[in-house]
């Protein structure tokens, strides 16, 4: 005995209550987003639009944001704004900004601004040529004026007619005009000659005295230090001192600075767990130790961080994000594990932050289009937002701040309505006869007035609506029949506005013949 379908007849139904997010790869699961806007994975295994933004300020050329001691710490073009007030000045562009104890400090400009005092200076310090006089432990200005620099300060010293005496020092006091340093640190006439030894006292003409701070491509703070790199260099400053990178008296609390052998521009820096890693894109450099005498780098060859991204690197729950050539990954100390093959595409730059358990991501493809996504990093699901371009994020007292490309500053997850979209399957049957899908039943929850439209499309032919109305009350089967359409598989576009909880879609089918 034979059994054949018997075209019309009802071939059952299936049901997807799991939603996964958003999936770009060629075969996903039932309950994956195909594509997606305005999203988020709070309400999983539901699915649910995302919450509000609302612009909250207004800059001209915005290229920064953080927050310190709950205000807001922006760069507006050539301006420095602290809690919506101007406190410095600064070149154009972007900046890399780096925040240790009250100081807030800004690369390339080399500028700090002290959140607690008020206080915006420059990190470097240079005199000029000066006419001074040594000792073999001090040096006094001769015009009287008093030094800027400071206790502690690293102070290079160069245009000394005897060569010995350029060199870098540490200042142990400052009193006015007089800079006293360790003894003996200066010399006079041909080292080891009677002349030497009792000579204490001469004049140079035209002297130089800097406090310098190199040139910066990538920092972050770590233990109480700030970590850089430049060149091939991986550096750290003096311990609490952000101002000083060149002191080194063999001391716990001194500077470190160390070339690296690896080949290629580095591409981030993070402080990590115990360690500090400095990236590049096919390596990264980590350093090891509590102080300069013990501080170790070693070397990974592993997925790095890609060229444009380094904004891309967030921590939660000890695991470091970051965007790699090969997407998106998540760094536990040892491999990196890629989370982003959902995501299926490239990004030529890259910002993200992180707010709670979320890592929000917005890549900039080659072609100059934006898009915002967001990881959870506790349900392991991804979600699309929109198109908007975001230069940076923050967090505050529980809120997450965008800051985007056009100089807008949002607040989100506000009670503001979004338009949202979702795409569905294709629903694929495997089966040689094709099925006729005769109707949706879409499961629910939905605040009163909030908006739902239906599309549908067959085998990769043109999208149709087949069902459009409004919640009329908050918990509802929506019922779609539409005309029977025969394919192997079918997708589904939901759109609407309003708070909207999709809890299950149930598709039901007619048997269609193998013709």
């Amino acid at each position: 005995m034979f059994n054949f379908p018997i075209p019309g007849a009802d071939a059952g139904s299936t049901v997807t209550y799991q939603f996964t997010g958003l999936d770009r790869r060629a075969r996903v699961q039932d309950g994956a987003c195909r594509e997606m806007r305005n999203f988020c994975a709070d309400d999983a295994p539901c699915l649910s639009p995302r919450r509000g933004r609302r612009r909250i300020e207004e800059y001209q050329a915005a290229t920064l944001i953080l927050h310190k001691n709950g205000k807001a710490f922006v760069v507006d073009g050539t301006e420095v704004k602290y809690g919506g007030e101007a406190v410095g000045s600064v070149s154009a562009g972007r900046k890399r900004a780096v925040v240790m104890n009250d100081w807030v400090f800004l690369w390339p400009d080399k500028a700090a601004y002290n959140t607690a005092t008020g206080a915006f200076c420059g990190m470097e310090i240079h005199t000029g040529a000066l006419a001074v006089t040594f000792t073999n432990s001090s040096v006094t200005r001769k015009d009287g004026a008093a030094w800027a620099f400071q206790t502690g300060d690293g102070v290079t010293i160069e245009g000394c007619a005897q060569e010995y005496n350029n060199r870098t020092a540490v200042v142990q006091a400052v009193d006015g005009s007089t800079l006293t340093f360790y003894d003996n640190v200066f010399q006079f006439g041909e080292l080891g000659s009677g002349e030497n030894q009792s000579t204490h006292e001469w004049g140079e003409s035209a002297v130089t005295f800097s406090r310098t701070v190199p040139d910066l491509e990538f920092v972050c703070e770590k233990d109480n230090r700030l970590w850089g790199v430049y060149d091939n260099h991986l550096c750290c400053c003096k311990l609490g001192d952000g101002f000083n990178w060149n002191v080194f008296n063999g001391l716990a609390t001194d500077a470190f600075d160390v070339g690296v052998g690896s080949d290629g521009a580095f591409t981030g820096i993070a402080g990590y767990a115990s360690y500090v890693l400095a990236f590049k894109e096919g390596c990264v450099h980590k350093v090891y130790g509590t102080k300069p005498t013990n501080f170790t780098v070693n070397t990974s060859y592993i997925s790095g961080v890609q060229a444009g991204c380094a904004d891309t690197l967030q921590i939660y729950n000890n695991v470091l994000y970051y965007l790699s050539r090969e997407g998106v990954m998540a760094y536990g100390g040892g491999t990196p594990e890629p989370i982003g093959m959902q995501l299926n595409c490239g990004y030529a730059r890259a910002v993200a932050g992180m707010h709670g358990a979320k890592y929000y991501l917005c890549g900039v493809g080659a072609d100059g289009r934006a898009e915002i996504v967001v990881y959870d990093t506790e349900r392991g699901l991804w979600a699309r937002e929109d198109e908007t371009e975001a230069v940076g994020f923050s967090s505050n007292a529980g809120t997450l701040y965008l800051l985007d490309a056009d100089g807008g500053l949002w607040q989100c997850d506000t009670d503001d309505a979004v338009q949202w979209e979702a795409v569905f399957g294709p629903f694929e049957n495997v089966q040689a006869e094709k099925r006729k899908s005769s109707r949706l039943d879409l499961v629910l929850t939905a605040e009163r007035g909030a908006i739902v439209n239906v599309d549908i499309r067959s085998d990769g032919g043109g999208w149709r609506r087949v069902w459009s109305g409004a919640a009329r009350r908050e918990d509802c089967t929506v019922n779609v029949p539409f005309l029977p359409v025969r394919g192997h598989g079918f997708s589904i576009r939901l759109r609407g506005t309003g708070r909207v909880t999709l809890h299950a879609i149930n598709r039901r089918f007619k048997e269609g013949s193998a013709r």
